[in-house]
C-alpha cells in the first residue's frame, strides 16, 4: 500500500499516538501509519530517532520494503533491551580482560 507523505522532514508536533498506533500528519486525510507499539512508552524514542535520522518519504519507503522495526534498525536504532544487553556484554568483556570474570 503506497502512502503519500505529508511533509519532507518529520516534525514532532505532527505525530499522533492512539491505541498503540503511531501515525504522522496534519489530519485524517494525510495521516500515514508509522508503527504499532505493544508498550506505550516506546513510541517517544521512535519519534526522536525518526526526526533526527529520516525524512518522511525515506522512512515510508524503507518501512514498506521491510518493516518499521527493520527500517529503524538499519539506521542504527536500538531498543531498550538491545542497549541493555550490549552494555552488559561490554561490562562482561571488560571484567574478563581484567581477569575478574570466569
Amino acid at each position: 500500500m503506497t502512502q503519500t507523505a505529508p511533509t519532507r522532514n518529520f516534525h514532532k508536533e505532527l505525530f499522533n499516538y492512539s491505541g498503540g498506533y503511531l501515525t504522522y500528519g496534519n489530519d485524517m486525510n494525510d495521516r500515514v501509519f508509522i508503527a504499532r507499539f505493544k508498550y506505550w512508552k516506546t513510541h517517544k524514542t521512535w519519534i526522536t530517532f525518526l526526526c533526527k535520522n529520516f525524512t518522511v518519504a525515506e522512512y515510508l519507503e524503507a518501512a514498506e520494503a521491510t518493516s518499521p522495526l527493520k527500517a529503524m534498525m538499519d539506521k542504527g536504532y536500538q531498543d531498550k533491551q538491545t542497549r541493555h544487553a550490549a552494555e552488559q556484554m561490554r561490562i562482561w568483556k571488560e571484567m574478563k580482560a581484567r581477569g575478574e570474570a570466569v
